[in-house]
C-alpha cells in the first residue's frame, strides 16, 4: 500500500435481524472524527476525489454496493475494491486518492479528521508530484550536504554534523534520511538500526538525534516528512519501532517544535524522561550561600581558572572521579576527544582550575553551541573539591566566559531512563541557579 494507507476491518454483529458494523474514533478510526460525509448517485463512468490533502486523513467506508479506491503516493499506485461495509481504507495526508468504477447503488461515508476547507486539496496531479515530499538514504556522498544543513537547520548542532557523529560509525549501522522538497531539502533525519530489535534510533549514538528543520519548513511539510520516514522504514528495513530524542528547545535557533506535534500525531508514547540543570544566563539566579561560600574559599587558596588544551591532564582526574564514584570509565576515550576536539575546536573546549603552582584540580569539557554551553564532562581532585575549586571554575564561566549565552547546561542528573534521580548531585547543580530542562525519548510503533 502507499505511504500510511491501510485496511480498517470493522467489527460485525449479525443476527436474524441483520448486521451491524462498528468502528469508534481512535480506534479502528485512528483520529478523531471532525466531519462525516456520503457520496451517492454517482452516474456510471464518473469518478470523485481526485486529490490529495494536505492535512486532513479521511477513512472511506462503502456502506453499500463497491467502488474502485486508486491510492498514489508518487511511488506506489495500487487499485483497491471496495465492497463490504465490513471494511474501511484509510487515507492519510499527502496522498493522492480517486474514487471510480462506482457499482449501481453505491454509498460509501467518508470520516474526516478535519472540517472543510477550500485551500486544504491538492487537485493537480503534476502539481502534487512536484510538491511531494522525497525520501533518499543518507550515504557518504552526502556528508558535504548533511553538514550544511545541519549548520543552518533551525534546531540543529555540531553534535549533528557527520564529522561529529562518525567517529563512532563502527558501532552503529547509519540509516539516516534526506527529504526533499521541490528539489531542495528540507529536514535531515540522524538514524541507525538495530537489527536485533527491529528498531530505527534516532539517534542511539547521541545525546539527542531528532529531525532536523530547515528554517522554512511548514507543520504540514513535517508532518509529511515523519510519514515518509516511518514508511520507509517500515517498507524498507521492516521496522516495527521508532525510538526518537527530539533537540531539546534551548538547543534551537529558531522555534522548531513541529516535529513534538508530529509526534503527537503518530500516537508516539513517552518511553523516559531526563532531567538536565539548565541556568538561564539572561536572568541569571543567585547562588546559593553554599557555592558562594566555595567561591571564597578558592579565592582564598590562590585558585585560578583557565581556558588549557591539555585535555591529557583532565583525563586521570576525571576518570578516577567516575569511576570511583560511579564505577564507570568517561562515554568518550581521551584519543576520541582529542579527535573531536581537532575536528571542532570552536565548539569542544576544556576548562581548568588550577593551584598557584600550575597543576589542575578541577575541570569541565564544554560543548559550545550558538545558544548554550553544555558541561559533556565534570570533575574535581579530592584536593579541587576541598578547595571548592569548582564552585570557582562555574562561577568564572557562567559570569564571564559565557556571559554573553542563552544558557549554561550542567547535564543530566538521572539514570534508568529518568526514574532514578541523583538528587545530591541535582542540588549541587541547583546551587549554581539550575532549574530543570527535560531530555525525553518517545516510542512510536509502526
Amino acid at each position: 500500500m502507499p505511504r500510511g494507507c491501510r485496511l480498517i476491518t470493522f467489527q460485525e454483529c449479525s443476527d436474524t435481524r441483520g448486521s451491524l458494523a462498528v468502528g469508534e474514533a481512535r480506534r479502528q478510526i485512528p483520529f478523531v472524527i471532525e466531519r462525516v460525509f456520503w457520496i451517492y448517485g454517482v452516474p456510471p463512468g464518473q469518478s470523485r476525489g481526485e486529490h490529495s490533502h494536505n492535512e486532513c486523513s479521511e477513512v472511506i467506508v462503502p456502506v453499500a454496493g463497491a467502488f474502485d479506491m486508486v491510492v498514489d503516493d508518487g511511488e506506489r499506485r495500487v487499485t483497491v475494491r471496495m465492497d463490504t461495509p465490513q471494511r474501511g481504507i484509510l487515507i492519510p495526508p499527502a496522498v493522492w486518492c480517486r474514487l471510480e468504477n462506482f457499482a449501481p447503488g453505491t454509498v460509501c461515508v467518508v470520516f474526516a479528521s478535519h472540517p472543510y476547507n477550500a485551500s486544504g486539496y491538492t487537485n493537480d496531479y503534476a502539481e502534487y508530484r512536484a510538491s511531494m515530499v522525497h525520501t533518499v538514504a543518507y550515504d557518504a556522498t552526502h556528508a558535504d550536504e548533511w553538514n550544511a544543513f545541519a549548520a543552518k537547520a533551525k534546531n540543529a548542532t555540531f553534535m549533528l554534523d557527520r564529522r561529529y557523529m562518525d567517529y563512532h560509525a563502527d558501532r552503529f549501522r547509519d540509516c539516516s534520511l534526506l527529504f526533499y522538497k521541490k528539489g531542495e531539502l528540507i529536514a535531515a533525519l540522524p538514524a541507525n538500526w538495530d537489527e536485533a530489535g527491529s528498531t530505527v534510533c534516532s539517534h542511539g549514538g547521541l545525546t539527542y538525534g531528532g529531525l532536523m528543520l530547515s528554517p522554512a519548513i511548514t507543520a504540514v511539510e513535517a508532518l509529511e516528512v515523519f510519514s515518509c520516514a516511518a514508511d520507509y522504514y517500515q517498507k524498507r528495513l521492516g521496522a516495527v519501532r521508532w525510538m526518537y530524542k527530539p533537540v531539546p528547545y534551548i538547543y534551537h535557533r529558531q522555534p522548531a517544535e513541529e516535529d513534538l506535534y508530529a509526534l503527537f500525531r503518530l500516537g508516539a508514547t513517552l518511553h523516559s524522561r531526563a532531567i538536565s540543570s539548565v541556568v538561564d544566563l539572561t536572568g541569571r539566579p543567585p547562588m546559593r550561600e553554599l557555592r558562594r561560600r566555595g567561591v571564597r574559599k578558592a579565592l582564598a587558596a590562590g585558585i585560578t581558572c583557565t581556558e588549557s588544551s591539555d585535555l591529557a591532564a583532565f583525563w586521570p582526574i576525571l576518570t578516577e572521579v567516575l569511576q570511583t564514584r560511579h564505577g564507570r570509565r568517561p562515554v568518550h576515550t581521551l584519543d576520541e576527544m582529542e579527535l573531536l576536539r581537532s575536528r571542532f575546536p570552536e565548539h569542544i573546549r576544556l576548562f581548568l582550575a588550577l593551584r598557584p603552582d600550575g597543576q589542575p584540580v578541577a575541570g569541565t569539557v564544554v560543548y559550545e553551541t550558538e545558544r548554550v554551553a553544555h558541561a559533556q564532562y565534570i570533575a574535581a581532585s579530592a584536593e579541587g573539591k576541598a578547595l571548592g575549586a569548582l564552585d570557582s571554575l562555574f562561577d568564572w564561566l557562567m559570569g564571564q566566559r559565557y556571559a554573553d549565552r542563552a544558557y549554561f547546561d550542567f547535564g543530566i542528573s538521572t539514570e534508568q531512563g529518568g526514574t532514578w534521580l541523583n538528587e545530591g548531585l541535582q542540588f549541587q547543580k541547583e546551587g549554581f541557579g539550575a532549574r530543570a530542562v527535560v531530555y525525553d525519548a518517545y516510542e512510536i510503533r509502526l
